[in-house]
């Protein structure tokens, strides 16, 4: 087995474990990074179609408070470019909405829902950010009625016509919340959904619900690019294809074992999602608060599929390519295309659309050729015949990847946060965490991921300066 040394091993290259290396490493820190994957970027990964075209398939947009994210961008030499909403600033584009088998069109934030669903919609959506703002940005475990809170499911809030009194709100309100756990709301603690609101700062849940906030920009050349390069950066101090399998900690430092590889360092910061961070063996074992904390935060169920057209068709129909139908098993489409290219041609059409939770557990056990069909089908539905006649069509199940397990951001079930929350931002020792999970602001999303591995740099090159104490 190679040995190595370091001040710190980071488990996990990922957005928070390569900025958490590139940090430490800016301070003149040594750091060794392992990760299972054959490749960085964690749950940000392009991917080559059959005809060489490379997608996005993981983390894809940024938008606004992202700050890190365009900072990181430019800092290796890369550009972003806006999101599609119109020809110009105008003559906006319309969204479709599809909802009890009809088409409709609307613009920003207003879904032809009726009057009175507008009305409880904006009702319930300010209900749920007053819950929000009484919970504390990094003790959520302490808010005023936590147990309360903890106990009922955010499906049981929604599910309460006092809460949300139309029909049509409530199934508006709980595709965009399942959309954000890829779970249902049902399965989601109604505080475990009050820590992700809490991250979108003093806008709350409106902010994660408005793609016109959260989508604004795409990076040209793709976010993983951004990490390839970053891990490019970091050398032969980037280990891939070596899943870690143990940790040995003591007061004096840590020994960080994967596959082929033993790092000896003075602290290890773990980036992996919480449940395979979980699974990993700590000798001597974490007090029972960590485990149970990690292995009770699941990701939910992801696919996603990105089907490329000669053109962005929708876009002389009027429409920007996001869709929104509810009932359907693939709930949601975005465009995905690249820049104009300087010619002044369109560019290549290419659409990003989801099934989420159950849906996409019922669609992973279909016969492929069928489940095809389905998909494609569901966007002729909302964007007309052209939808289903790509020149490629790609899958990316995020919960059949060994090293995700699930989708785009681990959640809290009933329970979790009271009883064993108050470590999700405690190191133990020498261990650190860090992940988009274990973020305060921007939490679930990249810039929360790099702001989350950021902090726990900070903190350790602090205990470095101060002699290594822990």
């Amino acid at each position: 087995m190679e040995q190595l040394e370091a001040e710190v091993c980071v488990v996990g290259a990922g957005f928070a474990g390569l900025a958490a290396a590139r940090r430490l490493r800016c301070d003149d820190r040594t750091v060794v990074v392992l990760e299972a994957r054959d490749r960085v970027g964690g749950r940000v990964w392009n991917k080559t179609l059959d005809d060489g075209t490379v997608v996005s398939v993981g983390g894809t947009w940024l938008g606004k408070h992202h700050h890190r994210m365009f900072d990181l961008v430019q800092e290796v030499g890369m550009k972003v470019y806006p999101q599609y909403e119109g020809p110009d600033e105008d003559t906006p584009a319309d969204i479709v909405l599809r909802l009890h088998d009809h088409n409709s069109h609307y613009q920003g934030l207003t879904p032809d829902i009726g009057w009175w669903g507008l009305l409880c919609l904006g009702i319930a959506i300010e209900r749920l950010n007053e819950l929000v703002a009484s919970v504390p940005l990094d003790r959520p475990w302490a808010a005023p009625r936590a147990r309360e809170l903890d106990a009922q499911t955010l499906g049981a809030w929604l599910g309460s016509d006092w809460n949300v009194p139309s029909e049509n709100a409530r199934i508006m309100l709980t595709t965009s919340l399942r959309l954000l756990f890829s779970a249902d709301p049902a399965s989601v603690s109604l505080l475990g959904a009050l820590v992700l609101g809490r991250g979108g700062a003093k806008e709350g849940f409106t902010y994660y619900m408005d793609a016109g906030v959260t989508e604004t920009h795409l990076v040209d050349g793709g976010a993983p690019e951004v990490a390839r390069r970053l891990g490019e950066e970091l050398g032969d101090s980037l280990r891939l294809s070596v899943p870690v399998r143990r940790i040995v900690h003591s007061d004096a430092g840590v020994e960080v074992i994967g596959d082929g590889v033993s790092v000896r360092a003075k602290y290890v910061i773990v980036t992996a999602p919480p449940l395979l961070a979980g699974q990993l063996e700590y000798h001597p074992p974490l007090p029972d608060a960590y485990g149970q904390l990690m292995r009770q935060m699941p990701p939910g169920a992801i696919i996603r599929v990105v089907t490329t057209y000669s053109t962005p068709f929708w876009r002389t129909k009027g429409l920007t390519g996001q869709t929104v139908a509810p009932q359907s098993p693939v709930p949601v489409s975005i465009d995905q295309s690249p820049p104009t290219p300087g010619d002044g041609e369109p560019p290549l059409g290419v659409l990003s659309s989801y099934a989420i939770a159950e849906d996409a557990f019922r669609l992973s056990r279909m016969d492929p050729e069928e489940r095809r069909e389905l998909w494609l089908g569901e966007l002729a539905k909302r964007l007309g015949p052209e939808a289903a006649d790509p020149l490629q069509y790609g899958e990316t199940d995020w919960t059949a990847e060994q090293w995700s397990q699930g989708g785009m951001i681990g959640h809290f079930p009933p329970g979790v946060l009271t009883s064993c929350g108050s470590v999700l931002h405690e190191p133990f020792g020498r261990i650190y965490w860090a992940g988009t999970e274990r973020a305060t602001l921007m939490h679930g999303l990249m810039e929360g991921a790099v702001r989350s591995g950021e902090k726990a740099a900070l903190e350790i090159a602090a205990k470095l300066d101060e002699g290594g104490a822990s």
